[in-house]
């Protein structure tokens, strides 16, 4: 009886589809790309220190700023395909509409 239960719960329920396992690594390595130029742009920058010239300090800077940009457009086409703001669970309802104790 509990196994019908759970079939009729889980039709019932409105599911939103969501994006592929392979779309959402890809987001996360577009992600990681920019914190990993931003870590090696800074790593570049603390080493070269007074040493640089205007030109590296530059690059280094726009370096910096692309990770940056990488990082943002990642995690916006994440929070837009996902969408986690549109479900929030409630801690006073129960999951289950008689829960076992």
């Amino acid at each position: 009886m509990t196994e019908e239960h759970h079939t009729e719960h889980e039709h019932t329920d409105e599911t939103r589809e969501q994006p592929s396992q392979l779309t959402l690594i890809n987001l996360s390595m577009v992600g990681g790309l920019g914190i990993t130029m931003m870590i090696i742009a800074a790593t570049i920058g603390v080493i070269g220190g007074a040493t640089l010239d205007e030109q590296s300090t530059n690059l280094i800077g726009l370096a910096v700023v692309a990770g940056l940009l990488l990082l943002i457009v990642a995690i916006g086409f994440w929070a837009g395909l996902v969408r986690p703001f549109e479900e929030f669970d409630d801690i006073n309802v129960p999951a289950e509409a008689d829960p076992h104790h």
